[in-house]
């Protein structure tokens, strides 16, 4: 009895790599209504001028460290940042400010990207928040009832994508 027009895809770290990255498939098959990405892998590609790929993107990927022009083109691919356009699905980014793991630059330059492109995208950031999700409601405890809001006004308001 579920609605195919009220989906929304929810993932942490890795897991919201992968719904930020289905966010940007706009295809009308796999069209989804609401994203929500907690810490959020969304760009893979080393910072400019870096010598060497990070060790986590050469064992994900199987390549050298080495920074060649296909390995580039590769991590591009596979993150969202670099396929954020127009006509996505509302999106809902949640990042802790003190995140060890995935810089909350990532998110900001994620949002900014989509909104640049006329998109909707939200930030949540919890202050004093890490990477760990269980330790979120010990900083901030009023997250989940802004994040449910935010998902019931964004399926209750927003027409189904076509």
């Amino acid at each position: 009895r579920g609605d195919p027009t009220r989906i929304a895809l929810f993932g942490h770290s890795a897991g919201g790599h992968l719904v930020c990255l289905a966010a940007t498939n706009t295809a009308p098959d796999t069209r989804v209504q609401a994203v929500l990405g907690f810490a959020s892998v969304t760009d893979f590609l080393p910072a400019p001028g870096a010598k060497k790929i990070n060790n986590n993107m050469t064992n994900l990927f199987g390549f050298s460290a080495e920074v060649t022009d296909a390995a580039l083109a590769r991590l591009r691919e596979a993150s969202p940042l670099h396929h954020a356009g127009p006509g996505l699905p509302p999106i809902l980014l949640l990042h802790g400010d003190a995140d060890p793991g995935v810089p909350i630059a990532q998110s900001i330059a994620f949002r900014e990207k989509i909104r640049a492109a006329g998109g909707v995208c939200d930030l949540f950031t919890i202050a004093r928040g890490g990477h760990t999700l269980s330790t979120w409601d010990q900083v901030d405890p009023g997250y989940r009832d802004r994040m449910i809001t935010w998902l019931r006004e964004t399926l209750s308001t927003r027409p189904a994508p076509r």
